[in-house]
Formats: C-alpha cells, structure tokens, sequence
C-alpha cells in the first residue's frame, strides 16, 4: 500500500497536519507519496518534509493531478489518498453519542481494504463530517451508493473509476463511477477525518474563483451524470447540496 497525499502551497504547514496524523498512527516517511505541482514547489517541500518521503513533480490544477496520481500507480494498487491538512480522525461512541481522537487507525485502513475485497468493490472511505449525530443515525458500516469525501478514501486502483472530467469536487465523479461500475462503495460511518473545509490557506483554497470552479464542475455533473444526483436547497437558503440517488449502472464486465 503507497499513501498518497497531493499538496499545494502548503509546505509551511503539512508537517503539523497530515503528516504528523500519519506519524502518530505509525506510519513511516518512506510509505507516503507527495505529488507537488511543479519545480518550486517540489524545492519547498524537500527543505522541510522528512527526507524519506517520496516527492513527484505532477501538474497543477485539481483535475489534473487527480488523474495523474492514479495514472502514476498500477491497476489494483493499494492506495490510501488524503489531503494534505487532515488534523486526526475521530470516532464515534454510539452509546454516549460523542466522538473521541483515533490516533492509530492503521485497523480502520486495513477494515476498509478489507471490505471492499469482501465485496468486490475499489473504493472506501468515512463519514462525510465529525457530527455524532449525524453519524449515529447511520449504520456502521454501508457498502452501496454513498458519497465519499476525498480527504480521506483509499481504494484499490481502477483507472476508469479515478480517472475525473471535472474541476471541483471530483469525489462526487468518482463515487458516482464507482456505482456505476462495482455497484457501491464501502463508508464506514463511524469514523469521519478532522480538517477545516474552505479555511485553510492554500490547496484549492488557492483559486481565487474556486465558487465559480464548483459551479461550473456542478454543471457538468449534471450533464455527465442526469440520472446520478440532485441538487437541493440548503436550510440556510444559500447555496446547494448534492444529493446522489441511484438511477442506471453500466453494463460492464469487471475482469
């Protein structure tokens, strides 16, 4: 198993995020694939991530070094992807209905790996937010078609469910492909990673008109995908929610 991690302007902080969360649960420099954008970015990392990190020059822009990241790997590699400012994983209690720090999940990646053998399916991941009891309305553990968040999933390498058309939110993209293609994925409902969406410098957060990028990544879902989702109005009357529904699946063979 490689861990994956792509990062952009965020060298100042990634020894304090995803970095110190995998060092905490045991795993080593030399496990973890840094994809920067370019020649710059790979001198900033080098100067202060641990020398045994494996650092690969890839392309700028979220699209791109998606697809270049699973273009980099073989077909039915293990791969555990996470973004680059994770703070820890949290874990519910059912009983009490609280969340607790799970500072070695190293048994959560292999359950999920697991699982998706168990069901012939590529992709994993957790609950989509740390809210108890959102997530205690939920079962443990689903395996059918779920969104799952891409700042923490590992799947088992396929390029025709990784390989995304859109800008933003390629995890919409690549859970709908995993419907449509293994017929679900596995969440596992219990355990969601702890990050600040939309507030942390650099990243995506680096586009200017990133509203915009989502936007217009939305609209192209929507034409890709008529039948895989729906938008609907948030509570708060700003903005909008992707809701998925299930509709067709491919005809494929899977070999």
């Amino acid at each position: 198993m490689r861990i994956v991690i792509p990062s952009y302007h965020r060298s100042s902080s990634i020894n304090d995020k995803s970095l110190k969360t995998l060092y905490e649960s045991g795993y080593l420099p030399n496990e973890i694939d840094l994809f920067v954008a370019g020649d710059d970015e790979y001198d900033a990392y080098r100067s202060v991530v641990h020398k045994d990190i494996n650092i690969i020059i890839g392309c700028k822009g979220l699209k791109n070094i998606r697809n270049f990241i699973f273009n980099y790997y073989d077909e039915g590699e293990h791969l555990l992807c996470l973004d680059d400012d994770i703070e820890g994983l949290k874990i519910l209690d059912p009983d009490t209905e609280t969340l607790h720090d799970l500072p070695d999940f190293k048994d959560i990646v292999m359950s999920g790996f697991d699982l998706c053998e168990e069901h012939s399916l590529k992709l994993w991941g957790l609950f989509t937010c740390c809210n108890p009891r959102f997530m205690n309305n939920t079962q443990a553990v689903t395996h059918d078609y779920k969104f799952i968040i891409g700042n923490f999933f590992g799947c088992i390498n396929c390029r025709d469910m990784n390989q995304v058309n859109v800008n933003d939110i390629d995890d919409y993209e690549r859970s709908i492909r995993s419907y449509q293609l293994y017929g679900g994925s596995v969440r596992l409902n219990h355990v969601a990673a702890k990050t600040k969406f939309l507030k942390n410098e650099g990243g995506a957060q680096a586009d200017v008109n990133r509203l915009d990028t989502i936007n217009q990544s939305i609209v192209s879902l929507q034409e890709m995908y008529p039948d895989m989702f729906y938008l609907k109005k948030k509570k708060s009357g700003i903005g909008k929610t992707i809701i998925l529904r299930k509709r067709t699946r491919l005809n494929v063979v899977v070999l």
